[in-house]
């Protein structure tokens, strides 16, 4: 898990506090599996993103846009995917976000392209960038959701 701090305008707009990263690391590449609103309890599952879904020539076809970016979708019935989209990309049904290549040390950037749905072209909803703030390793086996309270809520004593 990796948290950013907002450093453009659409990131501190969009994320307040920042963002944190869940995503799962391979031999063959790493997947982005969460975005979680750090400074606020709103997260969105991500699904695989297909570049036909955009339009013709997918990422590749649009200007100003990283077209070697990793390509995910906000699954709308799972966690806040409905509340993500919406405040990034108003008048959207879906939500797309491209990320650049994840790194420990590396800043990053968030692209969010949001759909007509009156049968127009997919647009460009935001340019978010972060610097990075930190890495945090979560326990193998049953992961805790870090939107839950794990310390019981009693505090010390």
């Amino acid at each position: 898990m990796y948290s950013y701090d907002p450093i453009s305008p659409d990131a501190k707009r969009l994320t307040g506090a920042g963002l944190t990263v869940l995503f799962d690391k391979k031999l063959t590449g790493t997947r982005v599996t969460k975005v979680l609103a750090t400074g606020v309890p709103v997260q969105g599952r991500l699904i695989d993103g297909h570049q036909r879904d955009l339009g013709p020539g997918g990422l590749k076809a649009m200007s100003g846009v990283d077209a070697d970016a990793a390509l995910y979708e906000i699954d709308p019935k799972f966690e806040q995917g409905k509340i993500y989209i919406r405040a990034f990309c108003p008048g959207a049904t879906r939500l797309w976000l491209s990320f650049s290549r994840l790194a420990v040390h590396r800043d990053l950037r968030v692209q969010a392209f949001g759909d007509d749905p009156k049968g127009g072209q997919t647009r460009l909803c935001g340019t978010l960038d972060f610097s990075f703030r930190g890495e945090w390793k979560l326990p193998s086996g049953n992961l805790p959701d870090p939107m839950e309270d794990w310390t019981g809520g009693n505090g010390p004593g």
